[in-house]
């Protein structure tokens, strides 16, 4: 007798569980979610791999290009050239906290006075 009232308190916390979502569509509802989206990251692998796949052709595209017009050399000196001007950009750049501690003062502009 105990053991059918334990599953009849039990089967009656299920149907109130399935009315108060019935709003999702029940325990269906919520597969249909975990279906999508899952299948949403299917979708989005099989972009990546594709995307992937096109990059590496594109690369090798343009590696062949470069052996068949002899421009290994060039490219070589263009590379040179970019990686020397973000070398030299980062050298440039001074965090403002360390102009603030170096003990520099900031000169301001002189204010212009209104003449009317």
């Amino acid at each position: 007798m105990a053991n059918n009232e334990r599953l009849t308190k039990r089967l009656k916390k299920i149907e109130e569980w399935v009315a108060e979502n019935e709003e999702m569509g029940g325990p269906k509802g919520y597969l249909d979610t975990m279906v999508s989206m899952y299948q949403g990251n299917v979708q989005a692998s099989t972009q990546l791999r594709q995307l992937d796949r096109q990059f590496k052709q594109l690369r090798a595209y343009a590696l062949e290009f470069i052996e068949e017009n002899k421009l290994g050399d060039e490219w070589n000196e263009f590379l040179t050239e970019k990686d020397n001007a973000v070398q030299e950009q980062q050298t440039e750049e001074v965090p403002l906290q360390e102009e603030a501690e170096s003990g520099k003062e900031v000169v301001e502009a002189p204010k212009e006075e209104k003449t009317e």
